[in-house]
């Protein structure tokens, strides 16, 4: 049988799914049971290493990270969006120059890395006399590395919506610029939304780099326990555990919005099933279904 996607294995693809599933789960067991033998070992486990996650300091340490960590990511996504929403219509615009110029910053600030970005909003922007602190070059590095990623993928959802919804639109009057808002970028975001979200989740651990210009963001407040108390493991696991929950919670949303775009198309499809019999729309027989 075959799907959308892939074949659909048969008995032997399938014992040999499970096999190699067992042999997987029992050696993620065995690599888990010698990670916590080697934490004991070495004393990671010790209550002088965790007591201090209890006390009111610590965690007002962590939670000022964490607020610093979300304040940069979100104005950091929302300026993203933005400039991704620009440069996807430059680079599908009629006009040649305008095409070329925004695929070249496109295609430059998704070749630079994001801390080359950082580092240059920090230290390169003041030399031209533009003054930037660590939270605002955090915010220009993951920008314009986000900005110039989010266009692409707007780019595809525009180019994925069908041809004919464009013609229709021209035909009924709307010009170019209604056809894109109206039509086109609604319909990109609301297919591309599980990529977005995906991206948004590499923004917020991209955020992580601020630790290099001294930006006081979640891992550097972690740097501030650890130097401390001397708890470096212990201190790690729990700043990863923050943002394992950050990232699942944003998952969790993309598979509610997914759910929720889902629900509504079938939604429509039941509202289009209960349109009047005279109208011949969506009813077997009828004039608009062409038998």
């Amino acid at each position: 049988m075959t799907v959308a996607l892939y074949d659909e294995p048969g008995p032997r693809a399938r014992r040999r799914i499970l096999v190699g599933s067992v042999i997987g789960a029992a050696a993620l067991l065995l690599l888990g049971a010698y990670v916590a033998k080697r934490l004991d070992d070495t004393g990671q486990f010790r209550s002088e290493y965790w007591a201090p996650f209890g006390g009111a300091g610590v965690q007002r340490i962590l939670l000022r990270g964490l607020l610093a960590t979300l304040r940069a990511a979100g104005l950091a996504l929302v300026l993203a969006i933005a400039l991704g929403v620009v440069l996807a219509v430059g680079r599908l615009s009629e006009r040649r120059v305008l095409r070329i110029l925004s695929g070249a910053v496109v295609e430059l600030f998704r070749a630079v890395p994001l801390v080359t970005l950082i580092l240059f909003a920090f230290i390169g922007l003041p030399e031209l006399g533009i003054d930037t602190g660590p939270y605002s070059s955090v915010v220009i590095g993951l920008t314009l590395y986000n900005g110039s990623v989010l266009a692409e993928i707007f780019r595809a959802g525009i180019n994925a919506v069908p041809r004919g919804q464009v013609e229709a639109a021209y035909s009924i009057g709307l010009r170019k610029a209604a056809v894109l808002r109206l039509v086109l970028i609604p319909q990109a975001v609301r297919t591309m939304m599980p990529v977005i979200v995906s991206q948004m989740v590499v923004l917020l651990k991209d955020s992580a780099l601020g630790f290099i210009v001294a930006f006081p963001e979640l891992l550097r407040s972690g740097r501030r326990i650890y130097t401390n108390v001397g708890n470096v493991i212990p201190t790690a696991i729990v700043v990863a555990a923050i943002y394992i929950t950050i990232n699942l919670s944003l998952s969790a949303m993309a598979n509610w919005l997914e759910r929720r775009q889902g629900g509504g198309r079938r939604r429509r499809d039941r509202g289009e099933a209960r349109l009047p019999p005279e109208l011949g729309v969506g009813v077997p027989g009828g004039t608009g279904s062409g038998a």
